[in-house]
């Protein structure tokens, strides 16, 4: 069995650098694998993975921010779409997990029974690029519908001459 060079760059997950080496010679990132034998298992698993997806959704965005920057370098931009496309894709196995092991088919940002932040938009860009809700959850409905249509835009434009 060959053994595997230490990863020198933080995981493209969660961004951190906390590698560690399993008995089958490969590095697995420590916050998003955290290391068995090491310390004491989370207390709550359902809480960590909910976490870990929300720093996932919230890395995608960012990434996807600096993706709409490079929009005279189609190269470049085709590579980082396709980096973001496979690290969305396995965001979404997480999204699975959740789903299948905590039976949880609800918005990740809702704390005290009230939303932390929108899906679609909020003040500073951000938008949910995974989710675990049902198909048909009215969260990011409501907050479609609840945008104005070109239609009543002009009317609010016109009602302010």
């Amino acid at each position: 069995m060959t053994k595997l060079q230490k990863p020198t760059k933080p995981c493209h997950i969660c961004g951190e650098n906390a590698w560690w080496l399993t008995p089958d010679g490969r590095y697995l990132c420590g916050r998003c694998h955290p290391n068995p034998n090491e310390g004491d298992p989370p207390n709550n698993e359902f809480e960590v993975l909910k976490s870990r997806i929300k720093l996932g959704n919230d890395k995608l965005w960012r990434a996807w921010e600096q993706i709409k920057g490079l929009v005279g370098d189609k190269e470049e931009w085709s590579n980082q779409m396709d980096r973001w496309a496979q690290a969305k894709e396995k965001l979404w196995g997480l999204i699975e997990e959740l789903r299948q092991r905590f039976n949880f088919y609800d918005c990740l940002y809702i704390e005290n029974g009230k939303k932390t932040k929108g899906c679609l938009h909020n003040d500073d860009g951000f938008f949910c690029q995974v989710c675990p809700c049902k198909p048909g959850n009215p969260y990011w409905e409501k907050e479609l519908m609840a945008l104005p249509s070109p239609g009543r835009m002009d009317k609010a434009v016109d009602d302010k001459k």
